[in-house]
C-alpha cells in the first residue's frame, strides 16, 4: 500500500501544482457542476466516507487505489485540524497534464482548529481523477 500512496500523491501533485495558474475549463464543463461534484466529494471526505469518495473515481484511477488509501490520506493530512465545519470559499479552474484536460475544484474550509484546503481535479465527465488536502 505505501508504494500505491506514494504513485497516488505523486500524480497528485503534478495534477494539482498545475493548479496555481487558472485557466478556462475544458470545453463541455460548467463551473457550477464542477463545483457540486467537488462538494460532493468534500463532503464524502469530511463525513468520512472513503467508500463514498471511492465510489467518485474515473476507472483507471480507481483501478490504483482502494478506499482504504484514501482514508490514509485523509487521516493524515487532516490529523490536528479539528472538525468539519463549512466551506468557506470555493472556486474553480481549468488544468491540462499530458495532454488531458480537466477542471479543478478548490475549496477553503474552516474545521474547528485549522483550515484546510481541498482540490479535487476532474475529467470533463466529471469522474474525479486527483485529490489533495492540505491544511492551511
Amino acid at each position: 500500500m505505501g508504494r500505491r500512496l506514494t504513485a497516488l500523491l505523486a500524480v497528485l501533485v503534478m495534477l494539482l501544482l498545475a493548479a496555481c495558474q487558472g485557466k478556462p475549463l475544458p470545453g463541455g464543463m460548467e463551473e457550477t457542476a464542477l463545483l457540486d461534484a467537488g462538494q460532493e466529494a468534500l463532503l464524502l471526505l469530511a463525513g468520512g466516507d472513503y467508500g463514498g469518495v471511492y465510489g467518485l473515481l474515473r476507472e483507471d484511477v480507481a483501478e490504483a487505489l482502494t478506499a482504504e488509501d484514501i482514508r490514509d490520506l485523509a487521516l493524515r493530512q487532516l490529523d490536528g485540524a479539528g472538525v468539519y465545519k463549512q466551506i468557506e470559499s470555493r472556486m474553480a479552474t481549468g488544468q491540462s497534464s499530458d495532454g488531458e484536460d480537466y477542471g479543478v475544484a478548490v475549496f477553503y474550509c474552516e474545521y474547528s482548529k485549522k483550515d484546510v484546503l481541498v482540490r479535487l481535479a476532474f475529467d470533463p465527465d466529471y469522474a474525479l481523477i486527483g485529490l489533495e488536502i492540505k491544511k492551511q
